[in-house]
């Protein structure tokens, strides 16, 4: 009984805790909104005084479905130019490579969904083979916890292996970069460029390229749809490149001396990180040669020794 409550008040305050996002969400209009909305208000008909029942709930299913739908058809683009910046989940969402606006309401659904499911799971199973009162709850919580904590987990991992990407990509686009520039192409023709040759071998790295010369050819001005790339990938290496172009576009220093300059210190850094991880393989391979290794060298080679001696010293022991 104790168990029904939990769970009951966990989804009841699941429920409404999603119930104040929709509300809080609805009073925001977004560009596409105000755009469809523009010369709508004189051709709304007037509502009626009565609403039943049946049309209050087919009204509200709508504005859902249409709400859905919005969501589903905006991008990063629409989002950043109509002034929304990225904040904590849809910034850690557009980091690990979901731009669309329905990845938000799915990551939430499932960070509300999946722990109830798996400790529903887990009671129902516990109840099936006649656990206690304890194995029930115990279960349950676990379910619970490992269903609110994995979509994060996922979600950091997935952001960890594109920023690596990102990381490894950028010196040769740097390189790639600095022949344009030498060569007489501006700055937003590098950036084509490079979201063109990059298609193949960095797929993520040519896609937040494009979108930077989508920003720019939308209109935004240069700074801001930098800054808005280091918004979306959070990697400092990419932060640095940013501020040292703004820095070279306000100051007017010759910009292919500063990217090549740039780049070689990336290739320093790359290579820094590379000589760290291989100092920290010896620390690494201690645990699993101590833990696993060592105990079954030992037991091979020690194991007839200790069983002779036990023979000689505890012959009634070993069966003599």
């Amino acid at each position: 009984m104790i168990v029904l409550i939990t769970v009951s008040v966990f989804l009841a305050a699941g429920l409404f805790a999603l119930g104040v996002y929709w509300w809080l969400e609805s009073r925001e209009e977004t560009l596409l909104q105000r755009i469809k909305g523009i010369g709508s208000h004189a051709a709304q008909p007037a509502k009626p005084q009565g609403e039943t029942i049946k049309g209050y709930i087919s009204g509200v299913w709508g504005k859902v479905a249409s709400r859905i739908k919005v969501k589903a058809k905006e991008d990063v683009l629409v989002t950043i130019i109509a002034g929304g910046e990225l904040t904590g989940t849809r910034r850690l969402l557009h980091q690990a490579g979901h731009k669309s606006g329905l990845a938000y309401m799915i990551y939430i659904w499932i960070r509300v969904g999946l722990p109830i499911i798996l400790g529903l799971l887990g009671y129902l199973y516990i109840k099936n083979i006649g656990g206690s009162n304890r194995q029930v709850f115990t279960l349950l919580l676990a379910g619970l916890s490992f269903g609110y904590i994995f979509p994060n987990f996922f979600l950091r991992r997935k952001i960890r292996k594109r920023q690596e990407d990102l990381i490894d990509a950028l010196p040769d686009a740097l390189d790639l970069m600095v022949v344009c520039v030498e060569a007489g192409l501006g700055l937003n023709a590098a950036f084509i460029k490079i979201s063109e040759e990059f298609a193949l071998s960095s797929p993520v790295l040519s896609g937040e390229f494009e979108i930077v010369n989508r920003e720019m050819v939308a209109g935004k001005p240069r700074q801001e749809a930098l800054r808005a790339l280091v918004d979306r990938t959070g990697v400092e290496d990419i932060k640095s490149l940013v501020a040292m172009l703004i820095q070279t576009e306000r100051l007017g220093t010759s910009l292919a001396q500063s990217l090549r300059v740039h780049s070689d210190s990336l290739r320093t850094k790359r290579r820094q990180r590379a000589e760290e991880a291989a100092a920290k393989t010896t620390i690494k391979l201690m645990f699993p040669l101590v833990f696993f290794l060592f105990p079954s060298m030992f037991i091979v080679l020690l194991g007839p020794g200790i069983i002779q001696v036990l023979r000689i010293l505890f012959p009634a022991m070993m069966g003599k």
